[in-house]
Protein backbone atom coordinates (compact mmCIF):
# COMPACT_ATOMS: atom_id res chain seq x y z
CA UNK A 1 0.00 0.00 0.00
CA UNK A 2 1.55 3.22 -1.13
CA UNK A 3 -0.18 6.41 1.34
CA UNK A 4 0.18 9.40 -0.23
CA UNK A 5 -0.90 12.57 1.57
CA UNK A 6 -1.28 15.76 -0.27
CA UNK A 7 -0.65 19.15 1.71
CA UNK A 8 -1.46 22.95 0.93
CA UNK A 9 -2.04 25.89 3.30
CA UNK A 10 -5.93 25.67 4.12
CA UNK A 11 -6.72 21.89 2.49
CA UNK A 12 -9.69 23.51 0.79
CA UNK A 13 -8.27 24.47 -2.46
CA UNK A 14 -5.39 22.67 -3.98
CA UNK A 15 -4.44 19.94 -1.98
CA UNK A 16 -8.40 18.53 -2.09
CA UNK A 17 -8.01 19.05 -5.80
CA UNK A 18 -4.86 16.94 -5.83
CA UNK A 19 -6.14 14.32 -3.56
CA UNK A 20 -9.39 13.92 -5.62
CA UNK A 21 -7.56 14.38 -9.20
CA UNK A 22 -4.89 11.60 -8.21
CA UNK A 23 -7.46 9.29 -6.85
CA UNK A 24 -9.37 9.34 -10.54
CA UNK A 25 -5.83 8.34 -11.89
CA UNK A 26 -5.44 5.36 -9.99
CA UNK A 27 -9.21 4.32 -10.21
CA UNK A 28 -8.65 4.79 -14.02
CA UNK A 29 -5.61 2.13 -13.96
CA UNK A 30 -7.33 0.07 -11.37
CA UNK A 31 -4.81 0.69 -8.71
CA UNK A 32 -7.21 2.29 -6.25
CA UNK A 33 -6.83 -0.87 -3.82
CA UNK A 34 -2.96 -0.12 -3.79
CA UNK A 35 -2.88 3.23 -2.44
CA UNK A 36 -4.51 5.46 0.15
CA UNK A 37 -4.78 8.76 -0.53
CA UNK A 38 -5.68 12.02 1.58
CA UNK A 39 -5.18 15.56 1.71
CA UNK A 40 -4.42 18.35 4.64
CA UNK A 41 -3.39 21.74 5.72
CA UNK A 42 -0.20 23.27 7.35
CA UNK A 43 -2.41 25.85 9.16
CA UNK A 44 -5.38 25.18 11.52
CA UNK A 45 -7.79 27.84 11.04
CA UNK A 46 -10.00 25.94 8.44
CA UNK A 47 -9.74 23.07 10.33
CA UNK A 48 -11.37 24.68 13.45
CA UNK A 49 -14.26 26.65 11.57
CA UNK A 50 -15.10 22.94 9.72
CA UNK A 51 -14.50 24.75 6.15
CA UNK A 52 -14.98 22.04 3.50
CA UNK A 53 -13.62 22.24 -0.16
CA UNK A 54 -13.71 26.10 -1.75
CA UNK A 55 -16.14 26.30 -4.47
CA UNK A 56 -13.87 27.33 -7.19
CA UNK A 57 -12.09 23.88 -6.76
CA UNK A 58 -15.73 21.91 -6.24
CA UNK A 59 -16.59 23.99 -9.87
CA UNK A 60 -13.86 22.65 -11.36
CA UNK A 61 -14.10 18.99 -10.56
CA UNK A 62 -17.29 18.83 -11.54
CA UNK A 63 -16.05 20.98 -14.86
CA UNK A 64 -13.78 18.16 -15.22
CA UNK A 65 -15.34 15.28 -14.24
CA UNK A 66 -13.13 14.23 -11.34
CA UNK A 67 -15.76 12.81 -8.73
CA UNK A 68 -15.06 13.88 -5.39
CA UNK A 69 -16.58 13.72 -1.40
CA UNK A 70 -17.16 15.96 1.20
CA UNK A 71 -13.76 16.60 2.65
CA UNK A 72 -13.22 19.14 6.06
CA UNK A 73 -10.10 20.55 5.94
CA UNK A 74 -7.65 19.59 8.98
CA UNK A 75 -4.53 20.16 9.79
CA UNK A 76 -0.93 18.15 8.66
CA UNK A 77 0.00 16.06 12.61
CA UNK A 78 3.81 14.85 13.69
CA UNK A 79 1.87 11.32 13.43
CA UNK A 80 1.18 11.55 9.23
CA UNK A 81 4.84 12.05 8.78
CA UNK A 82 5.89 9.09 10.05
CA UNK A 83 2.28 7.08 8.36
CA UNK A 84 2.64 8.84 5.03
CA UNK A 85 5.23 7.43 2.17
CA UNK A 86 4.70 10.74 0.11
CA UNK A 87 3.67 14.07 1.34
CA UNK A 88 3.44 16.44 -1.50
CA UNK A 89 3.43 20.13 -0.52
CA UNK A 90 2.22 22.28 -3.71
CA UNK A 91 4.95 24.94 -2.84
CA UNK A 92 8.04 26.08 -1.00
CA UNK A 93 6.33 27.85 1.83
CA UNK A 94 4.29 24.95 2.50
CA UNK A 95 7.79 22.65 2.67
CA UNK A 96 8.66 24.54 5.27
CA UNK A 97 5.64 24.47 7.39
CA UNK A 98 5.48 21.29 6.92
CA UNK A 99 8.73 20.76 8.30
CA UNK A 100 8.48 23.26 11.04
CA UNK A 101 5.28 21.12 12.44
CA UNK A 102 6.76 17.34 11.91
CA UNK A 103 10.59 18.40 12.22
CA UNK A 104 13.11 17.65 9.85
CA UNK A 105 12.33 14.93 6.48
CA UNK A 106 14.98 12.58 7.80
CA UNK A 107 12.99 9.96 5.81
CA UNK A 108 13.00 12.38 2.43
CA UNK A 109 9.13 11.80 1.85
CA UNK A 110 7.92 15.73 1.27
CA UNK A 111 8.11 16.61 -2.12
CA UNK A 112 6.69 19.19 -3.95
CA UNK A 113 4.30 18.23 -6.10
CA UNK A 114 5.44 19.64 -9.50
CA UNK A 115 9.08 18.81 -8.57
CA UNK A 116 8.36 15.19 -10.62
CA UNK A 117 7.50 17.01 -13.70
CA UNK A 118 10.17 18.30 -16.34
CA UNK A 119 9.54 22.02 -15.38
CA UNK A 120 9.55 21.94 -10.75
CA UNK A 121 7.66 24.44 -9.47
CA UNK A 122 5.60 25.99 -7.05
CA UNK A 123 1.50 25.38 -7.63
CA UNK A 124 0.07 28.82 -7.13
CA UNK A 125 -2.94 29.44 -4.57
CA UNK A 126 -6.38 30.09 -6.24
CA UNK A 127 -7.61 31.29 -3.08
CA UNK A 128 -5.24 34.80 -3.99
CA UNK A 129 -4.99 34.19 -7.69
CA UNK A 130 -9.16 33.38 -8.48
CA UNK A 131 -7.82 30.92 -11.15
CA UNK A 132 -8.65 27.60 -10.57
CA UNK A 133 -8.34 26.27 -13.77
CA UNK A 134 -4.32 27.19 -13.91
CA UNK A 135 -4.07 25.44 -10.49
CA UNK A 136 -6.31 22.58 -11.90
CA UNK A 137 -3.96 21.87 -14.68
CA UNK A 138 -0.82 22.49 -12.82
CA UNK A 139 -2.00 19.69 -10.27
CA UNK A 140 -3.09 17.16 -13.05
CA UNK A 141 0.10 17.52 -14.55
CA UNK A 142 1.75 16.82 -11.22
CA UNK A 143 -0.30 13.67 -10.28
CA UNK A 144 0.41 12.34 -13.84
CA UNK A 145 4.20 12.86 -13.45
CA UNK A 146 4.40 11.53 -9.86
CA UNK A 147 1.96 8.42 -10.93
CA UNK A 148 4.26 7.71 -13.97
CA UNK A 149 7.01 7.98 -11.25
CA UNK A 150 5.52 5.30 -8.50
CA UNK A 151 4.94 3.04 -11.63
CA UNK A 152 8.43 2.76 -13.01
CA UNK A 153 9.45 3.11 -9.44
CA UNK A 154 7.84 0.10 -8.83
CA UNK A 155 8.62 -1.86 -11.78
CA UNK A 156 12.18 -0.82 -11.41
CA UNK A 157 12.16 -2.19 -7.92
Amino acid sequence: MIKVLFVCLGNICRSPMAEFVFKQMVEERSLSDQFEIDSAATESYNEMCHAGIHHGTRDKLKAMQIPFEEHYSRQIRLRDYAYYDYILAMDDSNIEDIQSLVGPDTEHKIHRLLDFTDHPRNIRDPWYTGNFDESYWDIYEGCQAFLEYLLKENNDG
